[in-house]
C-alpha cells in the first residue's frame, strides 16, 4: 500500500483541559488507513485470492446444526 496509504492526526482526549493553555503533550497521535483502500489492497494479493468468499456457506456446527457461515 506504500508510505503514503496511512495519515496521522492529532487527539485531545482531556476535554476538561483550558483550551486557552494547551501543550503539545496534551495531545495523542493517531494513525489511520482509508478501510476502501486497504480491502482494496487485499483483494489484489493473488496468495489470499483463492481463500476468499463473497457469500454465506452451509457448515454444521458441534450440535450437527445447519448454520449459514459469515462472510469471510
Amino acid at each position: 500500500m506504500g508510505n503514503d496509504s496511512c495519515k496521522s492526526g492529532k487527539v485531545r482526549y482531556n476535554c476538561l483541559a483550558n483550551p486557552n493553555n494547551l501543550r503539545d503533550d496534551d495531545y495523542t497521535r493517531l494513525f489511520y488507513c482509508n478501510p476502501v483502500a486497504c480491502i482494496e489492497f487485499l483483494i489484489q494479493q493473488p496468495v489470499i485470492r483463492e481463500d476468499m468468499s463473497y457469500a454465506p456457506a452451509m457448515e454444521i456446527n458441534d450440535a450437527e446444526e445447519h448454520i449459514n457461515s459469515e462472510v469471510k
